[in-house]
């Protein structure tokens, strides 16, 4: 690479020592990006004169944010870019580590990465969606104007997209090239197992970004190119970046240290061990396919496919999807968790007050029925069969009335029962109080970040071209490939209840980032998209054991000394031919899911379906 004169470091470092840009000034970037802009282009003289300071990591550590802890492997690259004024804080002392970076955000940041960035304001902005007074106005105007950045094919920018990790090493090759290098890369991704997913368009840029280091702090063996970045990944990408291209000597070692620990599987080393008790397991239950996916400390590091996902005609693999049945409990409950940590719902308030209706049982008038006691089975909502209708209006008549209650009291695990129905309801009050569909709420807090192509209805998957044929054991068909693509969910809000406590239609793998997600306290592959406590939370069980040896929690189940573990968390699911189950280890990470279709529905010993517990046992034992 060909340095410029004026170098990045020199221009900040300078910035620092005079006294303009100082780490106490730790204010939002939307409240000062134009401020910083401004510094930059105006403070040329004084950069000239201003002493040299040699940057130690005890001078960048004196900066602290109450949100980022000694122990957080970002905490020095946060340190860094805040020291020099790149990334700042959000107030109240806080960094926000953890927030997703939009468009807006990285114009913004990119702009005070540039020595000497300017702009012509005289030029109107090139795209539509953007108002002239907008915070990130003039960063992104001079990003266009830059090449840096560029549009969508209808003109518009999307400010509040979040950026992924390949369309980062796009704008950082061309914030390579617009500082006066010339970045340069083999193109070659061979060496990573998603090489696959990324854009033909990209794999120049992605490539010089993996070759230089920029992403080892985020990537070992696979690239997961769609994810988005939070503040403190770029922050450890920021510094690999000013290591790379400038060879700041302090800048190389903090990128030296935040490299990820290689990824290590132990089901990956045994997988043809693995694959041959699973073909074994089908034959021994009747399976007509199965799917498997491991979880190790947090990541999904394996998959498993055997047999058929329609007989005969269509080998099942990876990407088959299948209903899960009642695992899709898991699912609600999550999505519940997540919009009480946005304060959207109150587990503990009537869901009267988000039905318009009293739903009051008559027998405990005093105890309202809530969406803690619906998590928990515990809710006295009747326990209504399949036959019951699922709409509003029925839905809303019984809350109202006497019919839509038992005897037993709300809340008190001596009236646990569990109950589809209610979790029909549960989805609707959800539904309701946020006054969007189930779907799109999954999507935006956690599918489309994830990557996971998941619906309540198959036929609104995103991509239905490999769907399971749900069979039950011996062959008869439950619900053939034609008829779940012509199954839809309603886009109203609340309308039906009819697909909450069984429909979603996933595959294993995907449903694996699920269980990482919850085995590793929220987190998934570096971003924390679910708070600690939520988890903890969704963990807690009510210490009276049911009559069944397990043990509920909100809504996962749980059981103690079980498939060569202290303790695990899971959920079952069956129906129309499947038997499924979901299951991790809170202590050391690690998850099995196995779904099966047209297998034996026999039980083992702990009341799960025998050929997922004989599978996730060799697994467990294996890993």
């Amino acid at each position: 690479m060909v340095k410029h004169r004026g170098t990045l470091l020199a221009v900040l470092g300078c910035l620092v020592a005079s006294g303009i840009v100082a780490g106490a000034a730790l204010l939002s970037s939307r409240a000062d990006a134009s401020d910083n802009a401004q510094i930059l282009k105006t403070s040329q003289e004084s950069i000239e004169s201003a002493p040299e300071e040699t940057l130690t990591l005890e001078s960048i550590q004196q900066i602290l944010f109450t949100d980022v802890s000694e122990d957080n492997p970002a905490r020095d690259a946060v340190c860094y870019v805040a020291y020099f004024g790149i990334m700042q804080g959000v107030g109240n002392g806080q960094f926000d580590p953890d927030a997703l970076l939009t468009r807006a955000e990285i114009a913004a940041l990119l702009q005070r990465m540039a020595p000497g960035a300017t702009f012509d304001n005289t030029l109107s902005l090139p795209f539509s969606d953007i108002d002239a007074d907008a915070w990130y106005a003039d960063a992104v105007r001079w990003a266009a104007q830059s090449g840096i950045i560029t549009g969508n094919a209808d003109g518009s920018f999307t400010p509040d997209r979040r950026v992924t990790r390949e369309e980062l090493a796009i704008l950082l090759w061309r914030q390579a090239q617009q500082m006066g290098y010339e970045p340069q890369s083999t193109g070659n991704l061979s060496a990573y197992q998603d090489a696959s997913q990324v854009k033909t368009f990209s794999v120049q840029a992605v490539s010089w970004a993996l070759e230089q280091g920029l992403y080892d702090a985020l990537v070992t063996d696979t690239i997961h190119p769609g994810l988005p970045v939070s503040r403190s990944q770029f922050a450890q990408i920021t510094v690999a970046f000013l290591a790379a291209v400038e060879g700041e000597p302090l800048a190389a070692q903090l990128a030296a240290e935040d490299d990820l620990a290689p990824v290590s599987s132990v089901s990956t080393a045994h997988h043809s061990d693995i694959q041959a008790a699973i073909d074994s397991a089908a034959e021994k239950y009747g399976a007509i396919g199965v799917q498997v996916a491991v979880i190790e400390g947090g990541r999904v590091t394996d998959t498993f496919a055997s047999g058929w996902a329609t007989q005969g005609s269509d080998p099942m693999t990876a990407d088959h999807r299948m209903r899960v049945a009642s695992i899709s409990k898991v699912l609600i409950g999550l999505e519940t968790m997540l919009l009480r940590e946005q304060g959207v719902v109150d587990l503990d308030v009537s869901i009267g007050e988000y039905w318009g209706v009293p739903a009051v049982n008559p027998y405990y008038p005093d105890i309202p029925v809530t969406i803690r006691s619906m998590l928990s089975h515990t809710s006295s909502i009747s326990n209504l069969g399949d036959d019951a209708s699922r709409s509003y209006s029925a839905v809303r008549s019984r809350l109202a009335g006497s019919s839509g209650f038992s005897h037993m009291q709300p809340g008190a695990i001596t009236s646990w029962s569990y109950n589809n129905y209610a979790f029909g309801v549960l989805g609707q009050t959800i539904e309701l109080a946020s006054g969007m569909c189930m779907d799109d709420l999954l999507q935006r807090d956690l599918f489309d970040t994830m990557g996971i192509d998941a619906a309540f209805a198959p036929g609104d998957l995103q991509n239905h071209s490999h769907l399971v044929t749900l069979a039950y054991h011996g062959g008869g068909i439950a619900r053939t490939v034609s008829t779940q693509r012509n199954m839809h969910s309603s886009d109203t809000p609340g309308a039906s209840g009819s697909y909450f406590a069984g429909g979603l239609t996933i595959s294993a793998a995907d449903l694996g980032k699920i269980a990482a997600l919850l085995a590793n306290d929220g987190k998934y592959e570096g971003l924390q998209l679910v708070q600690p406590e939520t988890v903890e939370l969704m963990e807690t069980i009510n210490e009276t054991m049911l009559s069944d040896g397990t043990y509920q929690a909100l809504p996962l189940r749980c059981q103690k000394n079980i498939y060569g573990r202290d303790t695990l968390y899971y959920h079952t699911g069956s129906a129309y031919g499947v038997y499924n189950c979901m299951s991790y280890d809170p202590a050391s990470g690690d998850g099995v899911v196995v779904l099966t279709v047209g297998a034996s529905g026999a039980k083992d010993d702990r009341g799960i379906y025998a050929i997922c517990g004989e599978i996730s046992t060799y697994v467990y034992n294996i890993i």
